[in-house]
């Protein structure tokens, strides 16, 4: 669903700037129909677009794909009566952001023009937390997981708890603990059965995967004898609906997210170094791009410089851990030493496949209410 609404996103404004480009009369309303809106796309987009041809099983675009596409045409006529933008008639339009192996996060190009679109998210990057210190202190991690190796003492008491209440869980229920998605039809398990805990997911009727851990388990003994599959499907799930609420585990997740946000914080600023990488951060790239935004309150362009234009305007003005409620947090307070202006960016260090599973990111946000005016230029 996800990367539907993505090539959605891509297309929408991509066709849109091809069509008003071509001078092609179109309404508005034609670009609600699944098939005609691909009809539209592949004469107006070069190169293979064949990974969105999914979306001809929505048939007709409603509810949040309607307004993915009428965003995409606000933006798009933005874009194109924008006189900072010179367009030929018949401009090379491509769509890039299916390519994952690239660094930058251009998403679709027109002409000579790149544009990294963005809609209602205050996202600017889904960075692992190996790259927020490479480009911060210079090092070369390849990967670096924020609670294993900054707090392994709170992590594991964290699991620890964690564990404890599922034990206390399953003993108060005969030893058995579940939750059946009816729409997918899948099923989760956990049973305690003699001296192992084992667990299991299911779809449709049909066993997936399977974890069996010793019942005084720790968290090497989890780590080593369960799988994705369970651990999202299974542990995860079972934190999701019983545990949320409950201060023992909330307390626990707490202290390990303070600890490990105060090491990671104090790392990133005994060592910072300029050269490093703070225009890589800051999604700076070696060519000039476009970070284009819809929202409720309109439309947001801004150009992204080249690094080769990256001056010394552009500090960083102070590192700190933050930890409202039980999130780890690393807030990073930029400045513009012309004009005066900050902008605090937020990189949010947790899990997105569930507890306890893989190695959590850094996603980077910048600050509700700020503006990206203190790092691009708005045109």
């Amino acid at each position: 669903m996800a990367d539907m609404k993505t090539h959605l996103r891509e297309l929408s404004v991509a066709t849109t700037i091809g069509l008003l480009t071509h001078e092609i009369v179109f309404e508005k309303s034609d670009l609600y129909d699944a098939n005609t809106f691909l009809a539209y796309a592949h004469k107006m987009i070069s190169g293979d677009i064949s990974n969105a041809q999914n979306l001809v099983n929505l048939g007709a675009f409603t509810g949040e794909f309607k307004q993915i596409v009428d965003n995409g045409i606000k933006l798009a006529q933005a874009i194109f009566e924008n006189k900072h933008f010179r367009f030929p008639k018949n401009p090379v339009i491509t769509c890039l952001g299916n390519n994952t192996q690239k660094e930058d996060p251009i998403d679709i190009t027109v002409d000579k023009y790149g544009f990294s679109l963005k809609e209602e998210s205050f996202i600017l990057e889904n960075m692992g937390l190996y790259k927020l210190l490479n480009c911060y202190t210079g090092s070369s991690y390849k990967k670096r997981h924020i609670f294993n190796d900054y707090a392994r003492k709170e992590y594991e008491n964290w699991f620890a708890v964690t564990w404890n209440e599922l034990i206390s869980v399953l003993l108060k229920n005969n030893g058995m603990w579940s939750y059946t998605d009816v729409i997918k039809n899948k099923c989760s398990k956990i049973v305690f059965s003699g001296e192992t805990v084992k667990f299991e997911y299911y779809q449709n009727d049909a066993l997936i995967a399977a974890s069996v851990l010793p019942i005084q388990c720790c968290l090497s003994d989890f780590e080593s004898k369960t799988s994705a599959k369970t651990r999202e499907q299974v542990f995860s799930k079972f934190i999701k609906i019983n545990l949320d609420n409950n201060p023992d585990y909330n307390n626990a997740k707490r202290k390990c997210a303070v600890a490990s946000a105060e090491a990671l914080a104090k790392e990133l600023n005994d060592n910072l170094n300029y050269n490093a990488g703070l225009p890589r951060f800051l999604r700076i790239h070696d060519i000039e791009y476009y970070y284009a935004k819809t929202t409720v309150s309109g439309i947001e362009i801004y150009r992204v410089p080249a690094i080769s234009s990256f001056g010394k305007d552009i500090i960083i003005e102070s590192i700190e851990s933050s930890v409202p409620d039980k999130q780890a947090n690393i807030l990073t307070k930029i400045k513009n030493v012309k004009t005066g202006k900050t902008l605090i960016l937020r990189n949010e260090c947790r899990f997105s496949h569930g507890q306890f599973n893989g190695t959590p990111e850094a996603k980077m946000y910048y600050e509700h209410g700020g503006s990206l005016e203190v790092i691009y230029e708005k045109i």
